[in-house]
Parts: C-alpha cells; sequence; structure tokens
C-alpha cells in the first residue's frame, strides 16, 4: 500500500491519496486468522513509536500476513511474530544462560524463565515463574534467529509455554497489554489469557 500524507494541526496528518499493492483475502476464511491479524497490528502499534520508520518490523508483519493468506497455523504464527518484532527492537530475552551468573542451560533440559530479569534463570540464581521445557526454548531461540514462520502447528504445551511467557513480557513490559487491546477482535485470543 502506498500512501501519500501531507502535514495537518498538530500530530494529525491529511490523508491525499492510498492505493494498494496487495490484499490478503485469504485471511477473511478463518476467525482465527483475523483474530491473529488485528492482535499483530495492534502489538505493533504498541510497541513502535510513533511516526518512525521500521521497515524490518513492516516487512515482518507483511511475511505474517502472506503465512495467514496462505493458511499457516494462526496462533502460531502469530507467537512467531511477537518473538520476531521483540527480537528486532532489541527486547529479546536472553535464553542460552542464565541473567543472573551466565551459566549455560544443559542441552535437553527445561530452564526457568522471569520477564522482569529479562530471561531464563538457574535454579542458584532463584529460578523464575515460568518453565520453559527444551524443546519450547530450542523453538523460542530458533524464532529469535529467523524470518520463518510456520506451516504446521506446534505441540500444545510448547505453544502455551511461548504464550505464557510472552504475556509475562508483555505484561512486565507493557502498560496496557496488547491482549486487552485485541481481545475485541477475537474471543480466542481473551480467553488464552485468563
Amino acid at each position: 500500500m502506498h500512501a501519500q500524507l501531507r502535514p495537518g494541526r498538530g500530530e494529525l496528518a491529511h490523508l491525499d491519496r492510498v492505493s494498494v499493492d496487495r490484499s490478503f483475502h485469504g485471511i477473511l476464511r478463518s476467525l482465527d486468522a483475523i483474530g491473529a491479524a488485528g492482535a499483530a497490528l495492534a502489538l505493533i502499534r504498541e510497541r513502535l513509536p510513533e511516526q518512525e520508520r521500521e521497515t524490518a518490523v513492516f516487512d515482518a508483519a507483511v511475511r505474517f500476513l502472506e503465512a495467514l493468506d496462505e493458511d499457516a497455523p494462526a496462533e502460531e504464527a502469530l507467537l512467531s511474530l511477537q518473538v520476531r518484532v521483540l527480537t528486532m527492537l532489541g527486547f529479546a530475552p536472553t535464553l542460552d544462560r542464565c541473567v543472573g551468573c551466565g551459566k549455560v542451560p544443559s542441552p535437553g533440559k527445561a530452564a526457568s524463565f522471569d520477564a522482569p530479569r529479562g530471561g531464563i534463570v538457574c535454579r542458584a540464581c532463584g529460578g523464575g515463574r515460568l518453565v520453559l521445557s527444551a524443546r519450547a526454548l530450542r523453538r523460542w531461540m530458533m524464532l529469535q534467529s529467523t524470518t520463518e514462520l510456520p506451516k504446521e502447528p506446534w505441540p500444545e504445551l510448547e505453544r502455551q509455554q511461548i504464550h505464557d511467557a510472552l504475556d509475562q513480557l508483555d505484561a512486565y513490559h507493557a502498560t496496557v497489554s496488547v491482549r486487552e487491546r485485541t481481545a475485541a477482535a477475537s474471543g480466542r485470543w481473551e480467553s488464552r489469557t485468563s
């Protein structure tokens, strides 16, 4: 989409012209996809400073919408986008070592996660509020380093653990949660947090 704006009064701008380059009509086939798209746009609006270009985040959002348009699993795609946006904006949690002492977790072992401390925390440093299984931890680390979006659903436990950790990060770092802003878009997103 191309939009031509001209300055207005205060923070408002006048929209002179808009042209749509590509639409994502496939998203309209699924309420889950519609809800995920709304939640993703709210996430981006919440995380990005106003009036600043973030080309990488825009490109990630377009890839996300393309994936939903092609029937990617909605919740997994949204969680992946959340991880990518945090990473691109420099808010990715530390997952490869304890944020307290730097100890590297044993391969194939679960790790405690604590959003206020910014990542995983070993037992000696007090542990964290949530536990990420080894598979959820590995998946999250992979998501931080790739632009690919999932084509298949994840195991329920992995999806739930990543969801819970992202909610914890959102609650700790945001004044108004993305989930609260998008509750009206889809009852499913609201009910998952309670």
